[in-house]
């Protein structure tokens, strides 16, 4: 079944589940996590027999329209404004919250019982405006250690076939963005065949130990003869680090010279017309890197945990065997991280 084809069996497949959610994308988080949480909304409706619809209006990776200001529609959109306020991220549970020892329990309780009361407020709002139960973000419960079998658009595996499928449905650029990445990439003038690579800076460093360029040096070395790469990267030092490191290579890169570090807090407050640029420039990059003959990156950055999911079993991950990488690709960030560390560390 070519993309196209699938496209229509997912839109004729989906229209006719008389369930429904509607899952509001570009919340809080980075796009490729924002992305992700999307496409598990997508399996779970599948599997449930629940039609997906799609609230993006106030989208924190987009500036006027939504998933559309980048992306071809793949599904109903509603425009309902109380989704911005009461369509929220599911919570970690209560035994979850206590666990955490960063805030004051207090202020967790305060924050959980808020949130709880907001979906409260919104089940009742969804159910006015669309006169019957809807389910919104909060009461997904997605699995990703499970069999999928949905053989009306030809899935039938496990959560990383299924996840490489609903890829093929949604990753889709709009004309003007495909045309402007084109733009962009043509202007780095890349060889035919070249390697790729994301090395991150920025609030990452927040979440997981960040690897130091010499280790994709030296990966890039193991994997490739190639001597043409591509960096996907949020700070420019970091570029200029690999280039006065391995001089002999020729590197590229669509990161500016004025970046040092991506910050997912202030990319969302930034001014419409800069942050239409730098997604463009990102998306391209990731483009890019779909492209490479060869990438390598780790799997507890988002851009390269997307690209090695979509691409297993032909990648080559930073931090992590090929053996265990089904297992890590399922978990939150602290479980990728702590597999990362400990493969490091053996290796």
């Amino acid at each position: 079944m070519n993309t196209n084809d699938l496209a229509t069996q997912y839109r004729l497949l989906n229209s006719s589940f008389k369930k429904t959610m509607i899952y509001h994308v570009g919340i809080d988080a980075g796009f490729f996590t924002e992305y992700t949480y999307m496409i598990h909304a997508m399996l779970y409706c599948l599997q449930h027999k629940i039609q997906f619809k799609l609230y993006s209006d106030d989208a924190n990776f987009g500036w006027e329209k939504g998933w559309e200001d980048c992306f071809v529609p793949f599904c109903e959109q509603v425009h309902e404004s109380f989704h911005h306020t009461y369509n929220t991220h599911r919570l970690p549970s209560w035994k979850a919250l206590m666990k955490d020892k960063k805030l004051p329990r207090t202020k967790l309780l305060k924050w959980k019982l808020k949130v709880t009361l907001k979906n409260l407020i919104g089940k009742i709002l969804a159910f006015l405006v669309y006169s019957k139960p809807v389910l919104l973000n909060f009461q997904l419960k997605f699995n990703p250690a499970q069999h999928f079998h949905i053989p009306e658009l030809g899935i039938d595996g496990d959560y990383l076939h299924a996840f490489q499928k609903l890829t093929e449905i949604t990753w889709k650029f709009n004309t003007a963005t495909a045309q402007e990445c084109r733009q962009l990439a043509d202007s780095l003038q890349l060889p035919q065949a070249y390697a790729g690579c994301q090395i991150r800076g920025g609030d990452k460093i927040t979440e997981t130990n960040l690897l130091p360029p010499e280790h994709y040096i030296q990966l890039i070395k193991e994997k490739t003869t190639a001597r043409d790469v591509f960096v996907l990267t949020d700070d420019y030092r970091l570029f200029q680090q690999v280039q006065t490191l391995v001089p002999e290579i020729h590197w590229y890169t669509l990161c500016s010279p004025d970046e040092q570090g991506y910050v997912n807090s202030s990319f969302t407050q930034t001014a419409k017309e800069l942050k239409q640029k730098q997604m463009t420039r990102f998306l391209s990059s990731i483009q890019i890197l779909m492209n490479a003959s060869v990438f390598i990156g780790s799997i507890t950055a988002g851009p390269s945990l997307f690209l090695l999911k979509k691409f297993y079993p032909s990648i080559s991950p930073a931090d992590c065997s090929l053996k265990d990488f089904p297992y890590a690709s399922t978990l939150p960030i602290p479980g990728r991280g702590q597999v990362a560390t400990e493969y490091i560390r053996r290796h």
